[in-house]
């Protein structure tokens, strides 16, 4: 009967896939990446520069930003050179800017990949959602719990990883008195927290595939402390509504207790992109990889899919290694003809030349490694900033969506900061007084487009607003400020769209609640 279904399933996928090349004959993917320092206005100000996306993730935490942009490569002479769907073997040297290192590549997509699955399992798991600064064994439990998920969801259930999120926002607290409903009052979390949020494709709908899932992980957060959170699958229940599995200890497991890991703050990171064909196992691998080298950590992440290409992008963290030597050795090493461009193999040779041994020794003849054709952008390495997101900040969520068109996100996000500069007034900053915009402010830490097959490209993003611009919208205890600063920034968003000219952008929302926005959101 298993067999069955597998052979079922490749039946599918390969007819779907058929479809995909049908529909677009040329299916190679120009891409860029973009390790940057993280400022508020980057990705309007690269959309606002002609950089024109299909689709797009941006993330940002401890100082340190990427975006990611695709676009479908449309053939000019039918002539043009064609590489091995591998891509290259040799690392790619940057393009050295102002904010950061810029790659461009391009890469042969997996038509048979599902991202839009019927069933997804959603999940949202809190290291330590006190801390204020991130410490060098958070950068170690990140990565064992990351690539504990990512095992679990490759190995035991046969499914695709969708995203792999950290730091994220933690559900909204709700409290009443003496479980009085009349009193129920929701509390907006922290902007971002050290926790991960990650989402699997299940091929098997079933109630016993969720059950074994849900069970590994729940072991796994029992074990160490970590609290635990199911997205809530009720009809009716949009993304952003979570289901309690165990609350976080205030005790962390031995592995996590101090004793043995260091609590000293880390001091520099270093942001690693992994790009190749989207398929099962592959980020699996990575952390596989990484977690040989007791003295590389993970202190942030975010891994999606674009086109049909998946993207992990990792900062990590190594410990007693200042950003100045490291980012000399790595320029040496990219700037080599023969530097390699596969992860383990660029990883490995950082590593060594770093004077970092692997633990234990590597092993030849090891399994079938599902990221070996991936390529590997890495650099340059910032000192750590500590995000001054919680508690000082408000989430803000919007999402658009826009015909597909050749603008990308230019058009919404242009809008979208002009109806900030509207809605919040200038806040001073620094002494002697000056005032700075309020839309300079807001930092995106979150953004997601992602084209659809009915023509249009669904955005969404998270926005990372100063709570003392709340003052500017009292509302006499009848309303929430939060609600009043959403409502009128829909509004203005709105207004701007519709003065822009730009035809096809509609499903304009802002909330505070990820669950309020649009029904059609991507988790």
């Amino acid at each position: 009967m298993a067999s069955r279904r597998i052979s079922i399933r490749n039946v599918a996928d390969l007819a779907r896939a058929g479809f995909e090349i049908a529909r677009q004959p040329l299916t190679k993917v120009d891409f860029e990446v973009h390790h940057v320092q993280a400022r508020q206005g980057y990705l309007r100000d690269l959309c606002a520069d002609s950089a024109v996306f299909l689709e797009t993730i941006c993330s940002a935490t401890n100082g340190g930003g990427v975006v990611i942009g695709t676009r479908t490569r449309t053939p000019v002479t039918g002539t043009e050179p064609i590489e091995p769907p591998a891509g290259p073997q040799a690392a790619e040297r940057p393009r050295i800017s102002d904010d950061g290192w810029i790659f461009h590549q391009a890469a042969w997509p997996n038509p048979t990949f599902i991202y839009e699955s019927a069933q997804t399992f959603e999940g949202l798991i809190a290291i330590d959602p006190t801390a204020r600064e991130v410490s060098e064994w958070h950068g170690l439990a990140i990565r064992d719990l990351a690539k504990e998920i990512a095992q679990a969801a490759a190995t035991l259930v046969d499914a695709p990883l969708l995203s792999l999120n950290c730091p994220t926002q933690l559900p909204t607290t709700v409290k009443t008195r003496n479980h009085d409903l009349r009193t129920r009052k929701e509390i907006a979390s922290p902007c971002s927290s050290l926790a991960i949020r990650f989402s699997v494709a299940l091929r098997e709908v079933s109630a016993a595939t969720r059950f074994e899932l849900a069970d590994r992980i729940r072991e796994l957060c029992e074990k160490h402390g970590y609290g635990f959170w199911l997205a809530d699958t009720r009809p009716g229940h949009r993304p952003g509504n979570w289901f309690e599995v165990c609350p976080a200890e205030s005790e962390f497991s031995s592995l996590y207790n101090g004793d043995i890991r260091s609590r000293q703050r880390i001091g520099t990171c270093l942001p690693v992109t992994c790009v190749g064909p989207a398929r099962v196992g592959s980020t699996h691998a990575i952390l596989t990889f990484l977690q040989r080298y007791p003295q590389v950590g993970v202190v942030g992440c975010t891994g999606s899919t674009l086109s049909d290409i998946a993207f992990v992008h990792l900062q990590l963290a190594i410990q007693g290694v200042a950003a100045d030597r490291l980012n000399r050795i790595l320029g040496k090493l990219l700037g080599e003809s023969s530097a390699p461009a596969r992860p383990r193999k660029l990883l490995r040779e950082l590593f060594k030349r770093l004077g970092l041994q692997p633990d234990p020794a590597e092993q030849g003849g090891a399994s079938p490694d599902p990221a070996s054709d991936y390529q590997t952008f890495a650099g340059p390495a910032h000192a750590y900033r500590a995000n001054r997101m919680p508690p000082d900040s408000l989430a803000v969520w919007v999402s658009w969506e826009i015909a597909r068109s050749h603008g990308g996100p230019a058009a919404p996000l242009g809008c979208l900061y002009r109806a900030l500069s509207q809605v919040l007034v200038p806040m001073p900053v620094h002494e002697p007084v000056t005032t700075v915009p309020a839309s300079d402010l807001a930092t995106v830490e979150y953004l997601i487009c992602r084209a659809t097959e009915q023509s249009v490209v669904r955005g969404k993003a998270k926005l990372a607003v100063p709570k003392s611009i709340l003052r500017q919208f009292a509302t006499g205890g009848v309303e929430p400020q939060a609600s009043k600063l959403c409502a009128s920034l829909e509004e203005a968003w709105k207004a701007r769209i519709d003065e822009s000219g730009v035809a096809g952008v509609s499903e304009c929302t802002v909330a505070w609640r990820e669950s309020w926005l649009g029904h059609w959101t991507y988790a």
